[in-house]
Parts: structure tokens; sequence; C-alpha cells
């Protein structure tokens, strides 16, 4: 037998026994038939891949095993498959159909013309061709169905398989982009010609760096709007150290940059009047020191708070004290030079830095100004509004030569001014000592208060957002002097806590509000959970736990009742200790509650850290839901970023049916506020547990809100 069409002439004994063996032992079926079909010859391979033994086909007409050689009248049907391997399909004895590969070779014996099949069952290959053919569809369907970008590169850059979504982003759907690189098809786009060709720039940097190379890029759309993608590109290599393919990821993160960058605003920036806060303004303090030590120049910081304002709140509500603090915000903000900073530290008092300040009396005309400015009515909503300010000022380098110096001394200067008929301004003088007195007054009549009637503790409910059911409430303190009259806990508690008397005071609190708790189980009222304030001097109190299990022993309050709210200042300090001072009283039963949160500056990386049930949004963020969307937006990602880290979502302050519906709809789980109730004596609490409820909210489900 020579070549493919050759003949098969008679041969010597020794040459059949070898063409024999060849046969015999081929692992493709080998098989002659004769110009009308009948086969002649079926090697053991055949007997296996038919399931027919020689006698059961010699003879019988090719067609029968192979359907697609059946003779045809007046035509050779092999001659059809002859000079090239062909795709066909065999039948098994057992019926079924199955993929051959097959040719066809003529030889000749004895003069007799006979054609020759080879065939090759490929049942195998065939599954996985389909099996290959099942994966790259999943994987087509699968990177194509991901919202983010997918591409695949040769070593040389040329495009292999991009997904819908970047083809779609980058304005190439429908561009055939196999094979091209990017200059190529930079060409193709006339809204990202440009960054398709620095693409160029990053592929280099990832294959010479020879690792995964992360980065950020800005893409602006045809709309105008820009997304932020985070892309990451990951080199492949031969064996050889050749390139061979790179593999570019990349998602949107323009939602979670703005996100990111609301926290970082909200960190820095007062959520009601978007004026520096404390924390901006202490920084921009000690960056004006540094410029005023070198250049020589005078710089003045201004303290200043409204004068009644607590009078305000209390009269018209605090939906118009929080509207009038918008309004001094920006005419404060009129008073000054673009180079000075006007922050809210707090309540109701402001700051201002003055730099470059040629001589002491420039500071009092700023001073003038800004009191004449705050003077004028205010017509807010429907009601005019008359206030004033009072103003203390301190100068560098005349009274201070430090950052908290000059603080403290402006602070002075202010309850100088407070206390001489307030809608004036006062510098600060060494010999301030009045207002120092003053506190020290107020301090020794607190603590002669401890221990007495003075005190005591009022509670405000907490409210389960769902239905409305009370779980708890939250125990503040109040103070009424003989004298005095009711003392404001704005008044005396930041004099507490800059004196040990915190301590002791925080201690009353934490065992009245306990006992109070245990004496409503035993008069049958529903376990409720009872919410306790910690200083930040309390927190630093080397023996916090021990305090705790003392005190819940002795008051027989289950420690699952109690909740104790420290502030994020408290949180952020001492990072490792409270973490671990956290932990001990979470393993003791006792949850833990960040209070005013989104006041402070606490470390989204430490706060995933902190053992905490509990997130307390402070009030000011619910001013003017509805309509102000910053504050929609903020409250909405604080209530994401409680459910994200595992937290409950407090919400204080809620004074009206409009901010309870938004509240609601955001998804926070509990309220207090004065549309509840204010905070209430024992008595009055325990009755209100115990009868019906003034307030009857339709389950959330009623209002189409996700539970």
């Amino acid at each position: 037998m020579d070549g493919a069409g050759g003949a098969l002439d008679g041969t010597d004994g020794l040459s059949d026994v070898r063409i024999r063996a060849v046969l015999d032992n081929t692992a493709d079926a080998v098989l002659t038939f004769d110009e009308g079909g009948a086969i002649g010859s079926y090697n053991p391979a055949a007997e296996i891949i038919f399931g027919w033994t020689p006698p059961e086909v010699v003879g019988k007409s090719i067609g029968f095993i192979i359907p697609e050689l059946a003779p045809v009248p007046g035509q050779v049907t092999a001659e059809r498959f002859m000079g090239r391997r062909r795709e066909v399909a065999g039948l098994h004895k057992n019926g079924h159909n199955f993929p051959l590969e097959l040719s066809v070779s003529e030889i000749s014996l004895g003069g007799e013309r006979l054609f020759m099949g080879i065939a090759h069952d490929i049942t195998e290959r065939k599954a996985a061709e389909e099996e290959a053919r099942n994966q790259h569809e999943w994987l087509t369907t699968l990177i194509n169905a991901l919202p983010e970008i997918v591409c695949f590169k040769d070593g040389e850059g040329r495009w292999l398989i991009a997904n819908s979504f970047y083809l779609e982003r980058f304005g190439l759907s429908g561009v055939d982009y196999r094979g091209k690189t990017a200059g190529e098809l930079s060409q193709m786009t006339s809204c990202y010609d440009a960054l398709l060709l620095e693409s160029f720039e990053t592929d280099r940097r990832a294959w010479e760096s020879g690792r995964p190379t992360s980065f950020e890029s800005r893409v602006t759309g045809a709309d105008g709007v820009e997304s932020v993608f985070d892309i990451t590109k990951l080199p492949l290599f031969n064996p050889d150290g050749s390139r061979k393919g790179l593999v570019v990821v990349g998602r949107d993160v323009t939602e979670s940059r703005h996100s990111a960058a609301r926290i970082q605003h909200l960190a820095h920036y007062d959520s009601l009047t978007d004026l520096p806060n404390r924390l901006l303004f202490q920084e921009r303090l000690r960056q004006a020191l540094a410029q005023a030590r070198r250049s020589g120049k005078t710089l003045a910081v201004i303290f200043l708070d409204l004068d009644k304002f607590k009078d305000i709140n209390d009269t018209l509500g605090h939906y118009m004290g929080d509207l009038l603090l918008k309004a001094v915000a920006r005419r404060l903000l009129r008073c000054v030079r673009e180079s000075d900073t006007v922050a809210r530290l707090g309540g109701d008092e402001f700051a201002v830095l003055l730099t470059d300040l040629a001589e002491p009396a420039d500071a009092a005309a700023v001073a003038a100004a800004l009191n004449h400015c705050v003077a004028q009515p205010f017509s807010l909503d429907g009601h005019e509004i008359v206030t004033s300010t009072s103003i203390g000022i301190t100068l560098f380098p005349e009274d201070a030569l430090d950052d908290d110096e000059l603080l403290k001394n402006a602070d002075l200067a202010l309850y100088r001014s407070k206390a001489e008929g307030r809608n004036n301004f006062h510098f600060y003088v060494a010999e301030m000592n009045e207002e120092v007195q003053a506190r020290k007054a107020i301090e020794c009549d607190l603590r002669h208060a401890l221990g007495t009637d003075q005190l005591t503790l009022y509670y405000q409910p907490l409210v389960e957002a769902g239905h409305g059911r009370i779980t708890g409430c939250e125990a503040l303190l109040r103070w009424y002097h003989p004298e005095r009259g009711p003392v404001p806990p704005s008044q005396f508690i930041p004099i507490a806590e800059r004196s040990e008397l915190i301590v002791p005071l925080g201690r009353w609190v934490l065992q009245r509000a306990c006992r109070q708790g245990a004496e409503w189980m035993r008069l049958g009222l529903p376990p409720l959970r009872m919410a306790v304030n910690l200083s930040p001097a309390q927190f630093r109190h080397q023996d916090l736990v021990g305090l705790v299990r003392e005190v819940l022993q002795e008051s027989g309050l289950p420690p699952a009742l109690l909740q104790l709210e420290i502030t994020e200042g408290i949180a952020m300090h001492n990072v490792e200790q409270t973490i671990a001072v956290l932990e001990e009283l979470r393993a003791m039963g006792v949850s833990i509650s960040i209070d005013d949160f989104g006041t402070g500056y606490s470390s989204l990386n430490y706060l995933r850290r902190f053992p905490v049930d509990k997130l307390k949004i402070d009030r000011s963020f619910i001013t003017d839901l509805g309509l102000h969307p910053d504050n929609e937006a903020i409250v909405k990602a604080i209530v994401n970023l409680g459910h994200g880290i595992g937290t409950m979502v407090n919400v204080e302050g809620v004074e009206t049916a409009e901010q309870l519906a938004y509240l609601r709809s955001y998804g926070v789980d509990e309220l207090q506020g004065f549309w509840f109730s204010r905070p209430i004596p024992p008595a009055d609490f325990a009755r209100l547990v115990s009868g019906p409820l003034p307030w009857d909210l339709p389950a959330r489900e009623e209002l189409g809100v996700a539970v």
C-alpha cells in the first residue's frame, strides 16, 4: 500500500502479515467496500467503534454503518469523500448516531477497484468542543453581565475580549475591536480618544512592574458628567518571560468616592451651617500661627455666641433655632474677608479667625461689625427674630503664643462679655478671673447638690421606628438650684467635666438610672433599655468596667437593659484602649451606642472595629429633611453605614410629622424627640409606658417601606 489513492497489489505472505498487523492494531476503524458499497473487510477497531462483528456486516452495504456512504443509483458515492477528511455520522449497533472523522482512499486489489475508509471516533472531541463552547458562552455571558470594565489584551496590547459595559461606556459598541490596539481604537471614538491613548502608559507601567497595577481614572462622558473608575491591570507572562497578555478590570467608584467625600466633609464641616467645625478651625488656627510667626503679623481669635438663644429654642422650637443659626452663619461670612475663617464650634457658639492684622483695632472693627450685623432683625418662616451676640477677642502674640492658650483666652473674654450685659465685645486681659470664679461657684454648688434632692433624672422615650413601641429611654440629668432655679445642663455639665466632679456625678446618674430601671421591672413594666451617657472623664476612669459591674449588681438591673452612650470624641481617644474597654462592657451584656454621630471625626477604619450596637444620628442632621438634599444624603449615608457594619441607627430630635415620615422611609431603627415626648419625670414615664400611647404609627409595610 502506498499513499492515499494508491493501489494494493498482490504481495508476498510476509507483506500481508505486516499489513494485517497494522490494521488489527490501529485505533481507527479501517474497512473496505466496493463500488456498489458492499463491505469487504472490517478491522477489530471497527468492531469496537460500530459494535458489529465482522460476520454481521461483511457483505452488507457501507450505508449500514455510515449512512452518508450509502450507494446512490448511477453514482459512486465514495468518490465524493476522497481527497480530504470529512465529518460524518456513524450508526452504532445500539441504534445511536455518533460523530466520525472519515477519509476515503481508492485501492486496487487483484484488478478490482475498491475503496478503503478510515474512520476515527470523535465523540469525546466533540463533547470537549461542546463543553468549550458552553464555557465560552458562560464566560461571555458572565463578563457582559458585570457592571464593571473587563478587557483582555495580547502581549502586544491588541484587544482580544472586552465586555459590553466597557464597550458601551467608552463609545465602542458595534466596533470591531478584536486585534486592534488602543491607538487604533482611539480613532473610532471622539469622546474617549485621549483616554484610550493614555492606556498605553498604564499598560507600560503594568508590564514594567510585573505585578498588578492599580490606579484611578477620571472619565468625562459625552453628557459632561465625570465618573471615577478604580482600574487594575494584571500582566501575564510566558514561561520564557515574554509577554503573554494583559487583564484589565475596573469598577465605577464614583458613588463611593462621593460618599467618602461627604463623610470627609462631615468630619470637617458643620452639617447645619456648612461652616468649618471645631476640628477644622483648630487646624487652620495652627497653620495661621505658623505663618504669623514667620511674618511677624498679628492674628485674632474671636469667640461669639448668641444671647439668650435657649429662650428662642424653648419658645419657638428647635426648628426655628436652627433656621436662626443658619441665617447668622450667612451674616457672619459677609463681615469678614475671604482669607478669614468663620466656624461653628457647636450649639450657638461661633469662632472667627482673622489673619494679617495691622493692629488690634482691626479686630475691634470686625467685632463691632459682627455685633451690628447680627443685631439686625431676622425674618424667618413668618417670624421676626431679634437677637444679639456676645464676643470675646484674643490676640497673637500679645495674649498667647499657642493655639490652646488663645482658645482659652477667647473663651474667657466671651464670658466677660456675657457677664457685662451681652451684645458687646471684650478683649482678653490677664486680670479676667471673674468668669473663672463664677465657674468655681457653680462647681461648688454642684458638689453640694450631689446627694440632695436638687438633682434628679428625667427620661425621654426611645421609640421603635417600625410600629411605634417604646423600647427604652434615655436618662437625662436635671438640676434645680434652690436660689438660681433650674440650671441648664449646658451650663453645669461642661464645668463638671473640667473638674473631677464629673466622676462622682456620673456614678450618681448611673446608679439612679439603673435603680429606676429595676424598680420599673418590679412594678410590672415591660423590660426597657436604659440609656446613660458617659462623659470623656468617666470613660478615662481607670475602673469604669468595675463601676458598671458594681452598679448593675447593686441595682439588680439586667446588663442587657443597660445602654452606655459615648461620643465620637471618646471613641477616637486612645483607640486601642477604648476598644478593649468596650469589649469588656459588651462581654458583660451591656450595649454600646455612639451618641451625636457625625458631629465628631471618627475614623471609618476604626469604627468598623469598635464593638458598637447603635449609632445615634445628631438632631442637626434632620433639619430641613425633604427640602435640603444634602441633609437627606447624609442621613441616608449614615443609616447605610450603620446597617453595613451591623448596628442599629437612632435619630434624636424628631419634632415634626414630616421629619418622622422621612426618617422611617430611610430605614431608621429607633427615634426620640419632642414629637413623641419631652424628657419627663419617672412617674410620668411609667404612666406613659403603661397606658395607651399618644401616637399611632402605621406599620412600615403600610407605607411601602422595606422591612
